[in-house]
């Protein structure tokens, strides 16, 4: 295969659905990529060209990393685009599927997954293992209020797992920015304003007993890590919704997705989706029952 030039999309969780295709074409021929994240593809046979990006998150990513990571492509690279719409979506074609068809697996096998990160930013405090709480976000970037879920559900799952977990917060806000929504989840410790970079970041993600949220990045990131997470769903169900996230060829048998009674489909990202659960916390027990979960564990699960 001739060189390949990848232009991935700038978001974290668009990046780790990309890594099955990415290793399939970089066992066929020579891949060039272009993403703030390269930390996620570094233990594959790739190399990697320096992005150009406005957005918050993902500049400060690119800043961090020393000149030497990257380099430039040959010219006579063929270039692809990593890229889905709403479109995609109106055709019922998930997000994993909707990049296979523009970097096939050709045959290859779908390995989903994520580099070992190392030791883990927070360990087991008091014999608690680890919950990774998401609060409630919006951000100016990308301002989708629709999705995510009410912020006291959040919060109720959070104070459940008080006395037997030691829940951490996980966000990266910014006065103006990024901000959160509601009030704060109960927590023992909290990083809100974007401490944690990317490695230590996914270690907690990878040492953490559950993942509580709403649907972003902690999505593929606890499926490809192999962690137990609990999803709240909010709305805008035309772009979010479990099939549309999610690949069968994933393993799903540790995620677990709390509907709203009346799940909006829409499309629109603000629009004002009615996100009622009212057995919320009957859903939690079924997803604590149905993993044979039990908070009163004293070890946290190895990092993948």
């Amino acid at each position: 295969m001739s060189p390949l030039v990848v232009t991935c999309q700038h978001g974290l969780g668009d990046n780790i659905y990309s890594r099955p295709f990415i290793r399939a074409a970089s066992a066929r021929g020579p891949v060039y990529m272009a993403t703030p994240w390269p930390e996620l593809f570094e233990d594959l046979p790739v190399q990697f060209v320096q992005p150009w990006t406005r957005l918050r998150t993902q500049a400060k990513n690119v800043a961090l990393q020393q000149p030497e990571r990257w380099t430039k492509p040959p010219t006579s690279a063929h270039q692809v685009r990593i890229a889905y719409n709403g479109e995609t979506f109106a055709k019922r074609i998930s997000v994993p599927r909707a990049i296979e068809t523009i970097l096939p697996l050709r045959g290859a096998d779908f390995v989903f997954d994520l580099p070992n990160w190392g030791r883990s930013p927070v360990g087991i405090t008091s014999g608690k293992p680890v919950a990774v709480i998401r609060p409630v976000t919006v951000r100016r970037e990308w301002f989708n209020s629709a999705r995510n879920p009410k912020p006291e559900y959040v919060s109720a799952i959070a104070a459940s797992l008080m006395h037997t977990h030691h829940v951490v917060l996980v966000a990266d806000t910014e006065p103006g920015v990024e901000w959160l929504v509601g009030e704060l989840p109960p927590h023992h410790y909290a990083f809100l304003h974007g401490e944690l970079s990317i490695r230590p970041l996914l270690a907690l993600i990878a040492s953490a007993d559950v993942i509580v949220g709403g649907v972003g990045w902690i999505v593929p990131a606890a499926l490809a890590l192999g962690r137990s997470a609990f999803i709240i769903l909010g709305g805008h169900g035309g772009h979010n919704a479990p099939e549309l996230i999610t690949d069968p060829r994933m393993d799903l048998s540790q995620i677990y997705f709390a509907h709203p009674t009346e799940y909006c489909r829409c499309t629109a990202m603000t629009h004002n989706c009615n996100k009622e659960i009212p057995d919320l916390m009957s859903q939690w027990e079924m997803f604590r029952n149905r993993r044979r979960f039990r908070p009163s564990s004293g070890t946290t699960p190895p990092a993948s």
